[in-house]
């Protein structure tokens, strides 16, 4: 009887043994199948990216296609949109990044894909090298990161107010009526409107007011015209026949016969790291409201541009343009063209007016 216990307790000693080392291997090995799947799942996925890339972002000649902008281009060929202005300089032949048209060629720079390309590939291969390591739990220490502040030279609303000074004014459409046969009209307003291409739903386009021709205040010479933006419009779809558009922002009255143009993005400059003041004398050649003297925080428009060595946010001071040629103020640029700036007044001893001068 004794032998039997014995050898009955011997055997369940045995099985219980076996089965508990069974377990454990049938554990370790579900485990080392979970990271062989995961790496070889994150391998796929990196060549994928790899082996795709190039087809996602190539460098080369572009043809625009209707609706097309150059945020938009950027943003399909770079996966940036904020590489547009690279873009745009790489093309000399588009005078104005907001006209370019359907058929028209476009060069995309190498390296701005390239080096979009490089951002990516060595971001994917240091996620690849961690994945291959073992994941180690760590404690996590929570650190409060204050947001750097961005001091922009103004506000976008003052910025497409302003507007700009061009020779050549290329308008896309215009506004012919509303429904509630309004004259003036502004933001929440329907519009009836026309255009030279097709105008598909949710489709946007800037108002301008009648542009203004400007005569230099001192030499009389023709400058060019004043363009500014007087709100936004967004293609809601058709009215009896009539293709109708929204008023979604609006700066200015906007009026029945206002022209339209191209949407394009509108980014507003950051204040500089250290002030510029550029050895560039001339001329306000207009004030924002043409028939009152200025003062701080109102618009003027300078007779030098990014020809004559402006860049945006240069400062200068205002001098008055008659004897003794008192200080006026102080003016920083806040856009440019190739002959023209426009400026904010953000210092103002006295009134200016057109023809005061601008020097440093």
């Amino acid at each position: 009887m004794k032998k039997r216990k014995t050898l009955l307790i011997g055997l369940t000693g045995s099985f219980g043994s076996g089965y508990t080392e069974t377990a454990r291997y049938k554990e370790s090995r579900r485990e080392a199948m979970k990271i062989y799947t995961s790496n070889n799942l994150f391998r796929f996925l990196v060549m994928s990216v790899l082996i795709l890339f190039p087809a996602l972002l190539i460098a080369g000649e572009y043809i625009i296609k209707k609706g097309d902008t150059l945020w938009d281009i950027s943003e399909e060929k770079t996966k940036d949109p904020f590489q547009w202005k690279k873009i745009w300089k790489a093309n000399p032949h588009i005078k104005n990044p907001n006209l370019i048209f359907p058929g028209q060629k476009l060069n995309i720079p190498s390296e701005v894909v390239e080096k979009q390309k490089e951002e990516i590939q060595e971001e994917v291969g240091v996620v690849s090298k961690k994945a291959e390591k073992e994941i180690i739990p760590v404690k996590i220490t929570h650190k409060k990161i204050t947001a750097q502040k961005k001091n922009y030279l103004t506000s976008r609303k003052i910025l497409l107010q302003g507007g700009y000074i061009s020779d050549d004014i290329k308008g896309v459409g215009k506004i012919y009526g509303s429904p509630q046969r309004k004259t003036l009209l502004g933001r929440g307003d329907y519009v009836y409107i026309e255009t030279d291409r097709p105008a598909n739903i949710n489709d946007k386009f800037y108002i301008i007011g009648k542009p203004e021709k400007v005569i230099h205040p001192i030499t009389k010479n023709d400058v060019g015209y004043l363009v500014r933006i007087n709100g936004v419009i967004e293609v809601v779809g058709e009215d009896n026949g009539n293709k109708e558009a929204l008023v979604i922002e609006s700066y200015n009255e906007i009026a029945i016969d206002d022209m339209l143009m191209t949407f394009y993005p509108v980014e507003v400059s950051v204040e500089p790291d250290k002030e510029r003041r550029p050895a560039v004398n001339g001329n306000i050649i207009r004030l924002w409201d043409k028939y009152n003297m200025s003062g701080v925080g109102s618009t003027v428009y300078l007779d030098k541009g990014a020809l004559d060595g402006i860049e945006i946010g240069d400062m200068f001071n205002i001098i008055s343009s008659e004897k003794p040629h008192i200080p006026l103020g102080t003016a920083r640029v806040i856009s440019i063209k190739d002959k023209t700036s426009v400026a904010l007044l953000i210092k103002a001893l006295s009134e200016v007016k057109a023809g005061d001068l601008f020097r440093n």
